[in-house]
């Protein structure tokens, strides 16, 4: 199935405000990581990014492969009304992602998250010109407070952006 949806203005605007305070503050943390993809299928070698794991699961046997993080509960709203949403099973992964900054546009390699049915959801705490680019061609723009659900098996490729200094997702990968 290669159904995609975008949902805008997904949390109300209340606690959209409290989500995107946190993130684009000093409170969260991030770590660096020097590649987009991975090592060998990254085609932008001098970039990388920031991102702060929520929790992470090992796709096997389901154990947390990290700690959970200490600020997991600042998402309680948005994983609630995701599960209404969504009704997945199992959290595989949250991340949320800081791109910073780049002067050209240049899509990241194609790549899917995992190699088995699950389902991707994309949450934009900002709106800037990058956006996700679909192996199709089909773009979803990062607006902030929208929400971009698709099929997890679908190529699809990070074009971070050139006007704002930082790009803000959370990307949650579910088992449904």
């Amino acid at each position: 199935m290669n159904e995609i949806e975008v949902i805008d203005n997904f949390l109300e605007q209340e606690n959209f405000n409290e989500l995107q305070k946190f993130f684009m503050s000093p409170r969260s943390q991030w770590r660096f990581i020097d590649f987009v993809v991975s090592k060998d299928q990254d085609n932008q070698k001098k970039d990388g990014y920031f991102v702060h794991s929520f929790r992470d699961l090992h796709p096997v046997t389901f154990e947390d492969r990290f700690p959970i993080s200490p600020n997991y509960d600042v998402l309680h709203k948005l994983l609630d009304k995701l599960k209404i949403k969504v009704n997945f099973k199992q959290i595989l992964r949250i991340r949320s992602s800081l791109f910073p900054r780049r002067e050209k546009q240049n899509p990241d390699a194609f790549h899917v998250d995992y190699k088995f049915d699950h389902k991707v959801c994309i949450f934009y705490i900002n709106t800037n010109n990058g956006y996700t680019l679909f192996k199709t061609g089909e773009k979803v723009e990062s607006v902030a407070n929208r929400l971009l659900i698709f099929d997890g098996l679908q190529e699809h490729s990070t074009v971070v952006q050139s006007d704002t200094t930082a790009r803000y997702i959370i990307n949650i990968n579910l088992l449904t």
